[in-house]
């Protein structure tokens, strides 16, 4: 199958993701700051891939069900790369210090989220997608 970038990219965002997790209780300015860089643009990179390769093939589909889903999962992204930034916004350097487990605990949402929404591809995009091809016409 041809998403190999996909799967890449989505492992580059789970890992990034764990790294905001495993972030010292105390880290320095520059250290959030790198994982957080790291974090959104595994997310760009994770979220153009998946657009390109996976919710195009299903958006060109003649099936309405695929269309349908390649819209749901474009608004979901949207609402996950904003609850990403919320977060950002949330927890600055300085509540992190006052807050270490309350940071870990909401640094573990969104890995988990982020774990949630590569099963959902897995596990219901993909397959879409392969039907797709599937169903493709065959060019003459």
């Amino acid at each position: 199958m041809q998403f190999t970038a996909l799967f890449t990219t989505t492992q580059d965002l789970t890992d990034a993701a764990k790294a905001l997790y495993q972030l010292e209780t105390r880290p320095t300015a520059a250290a959030l700051e790198s994982a957080r860089i790291r974090l959104l643009d595994a997310m760009r990179h994770h979220c153009l891939t998946k657009d390109r390769e996976l919710l195009a093939m299903l958006r060109e589909s003649e099936d309405c069900a695929h269309q349908a889903m390649a819209r749901r999962t474009t608004e979901q992204d949207l609402e996950w790369r904003q609850r990403m930034l919320d977060h950002f916004v949330a927890w600055p350097l300085r509540k992190i210090h006052a807050d270490p487990h309350g940071h870990r605990a909401a640094a573990h949402r969104l890995l988990r989220l982020c774990e949630r929404r590569a099963a959902h591809q897995e596990q219901l995009l993909l397959p879409m997608a392969e039907e797709t091809l599937v169903l493709r016409p065959l060019a003459a």
